[in-house]
């Protein structure tokens, strides 16, 4: 989970016209006022990490849910975010990489 706030972005007026919900999100031992933003249009981003190893991973953050917390906003105006993201990882390449092995009851009758 993330805690962030981003400038407002210019969306159509379709996507203004999306409803939010309203709940209630628990936080530091509180029960906050936020109202979960429906996710529009995504641009996700693989990030690449190459490890002292030789591996090379690709990672990316899937956000499956955005709260926008009411009333609270930064110094600037900007709204307060909570972010829920799922990281998604693969293996790129590795010289750790193990050989496929054949199974152990190949051509054997049973």
């Amino acid at each position: 989970m993330g805690v962030f706030a981003c400038d407002s972005l210019q969306l159509e007026s379709t996507y203004r016209d999306m409803p939010e919900t309203k709940k209630k999100f628990p936080m530091f031992g509180f029960e906050i006022d936020v109202a979960e933003v429906p996710i529009v249009k995504t641009d996700e981003r693989l990030n690449t990490y190459v490890l002292e190893d030789g591996s090379v991973l690709r990672v990316k953050s899937v956000a499956t849910s955005v709260l926008r917390i009411e009333g609270q906003y930064l110094p600037d105006g900007s709204p307060i975010y909570i972010v829920m993201a799922t990281p998604v990882t693969s293996v790129e390449s590795s010289l750790l990489k193990k050989e496929k092995s054949e199974p152990e009851n190949k051509g054997k009758i049973n």
